[in-house]
């Protein structure tokens, strides 16, 4: 078969599991929540509400201290404690689902701006650091694993990946982060789909076999980027029209006191 019409069947033909069940699925993830996904769903709004607590609570008391003691060096201590807020934070938005791809991947309410304004706000290190753990979060929330190497870059790869908006820093420069972010995790996920879940098109009465590895990889990646593209790209264009937003820049000025 030539490789355009290869193309064409692997993403479009009548066995494509790729895009069977698309479905709009807004909260509808939290009506079939089992025990264990409950007790991390909860587990995560009462941790992101006690950092809060936290963080105000000794905003207060940071106020009250002499101006000396205002201008020491950020602890470890307080970016982690932002750190674990913004995964907590993240883990909970990624529960409410807009969209809902069939084989993994789903539309979020933003669950990724929380990591990329922690990366934007203490650089690359920490960002990468969050990110990994979130990966792994993200598996254990119900993750689908079918080859190690597919695990490594869907999870923690794909969600380290978001903290490469470290590279660049500052309240200004946060739309770069959310798009240098959000397009490193496209790229994990896309090579994802070309090496592992690419064969998976070909499921059925007519699949087609003895193709070329050469052909195989290009249809491939066709498939990959038509089922990763549309729901990646749109999660990330709804980052970075919140981070644009003068009342979000406002209030995450505040919360994290970017400099």
């Amino acid at each position: 078969m030539p490789p355009h019409r290869l193309r064409r069947h692997l993403i479009f033909g009548k066995e494509n599991m790729y895009f069977d069940g698309i479905k709009f699925v807004l909260l509808e993830k939290l009506k079939g929540l089992e025990t264990t996904e409950w007790i991390m769903f909860i587990s995560a709004i009462v941790l992101a509400a006690a950092l809060i607590v936290y963080l105000v609570l000794r905003s207060k008391h940071h106020e009250a201290e002499p101006a000396p003691a205002k201008k020491e060096k950020e602890s470890a201590t307080l970016i982690l404690v932002h750190g674990a807020l913004c995964i907590a934070i993240a883990f909970v938005l990624s529960y409410i689902k807009l969209f809902s791809m069939p084989l993994g991947g789903s539309i979020t309410l933003a669950s990724m701006l929380p990591l990329m304004i922690y990366a934007n706000r203490y650089g690359l290190k920490w960002g990468l650091l969050a990110g990994l753990v979130y990966g792994f979060l993200q598996y254990f929330q119900g993750g689908y694993v079918v080859h190690w190497l597919q695990f490594l870059l869907d999870y923690p790869i794909a969600f380290m990946a978001i903290g490469l908006g470290g590279l660049v820093r500052g309240e200004n420069n946060l739309v770069f982060s959310v798009l240098i972010g959000g397009v490193a995790r496209f790229i994990c996920h896309l090579v994802s789909g070309m090496l592992v879940f690419g064969e998976y098109v070909m499921i059925g009465a007519d699949a087609v076999t003895g193709v070329a590895f050469g052909e195989m990889l290009s249809a491939n990646f066709v498939a990959s980027f038509v089922y990763n593209a549309p729901y990646l790209l749109a999660d990330v264009a709804i980052c970075a029209v919140i981070a644009l937003l003068p009342p979000f820049r406002k209030a995450i000025r505040t919360a994290l006191n970017y400099r």
